[in-house]
């Protein structure tokens, strides 16, 4: 049961983005940085490990994502 009220019907992390805007953004712009930035890694070998490490968390959403 969550301990905050969100909208109905909005999977995963887009729940409480809707719910709190002001904090979209940023979040918005870490996930960028982490999956587009400078790194060793290529951008799509990010996007694999972010959906493992989605699926392992049993997020359906988020593994569908990346």
């Amino acid at each position: 049961m969550p301990h905050i009220d969100l909208p109905d019907g909005l999977a995963g992390i887009v729940g409480p983005m809707t719910a709190y805007p002001e904090t979209a953004r940023p979040l918005n712009e870490l996930a960028e940085r982490l999956l587009r930035g400078p790194s060793s890694l290529t951008p799509g070998e990010r996007e694999l490990i972010a959906t493992y490490v989605s699926f392992g968390n049993q997020c359906r959403f988020c593994t569908q994502t990346h």
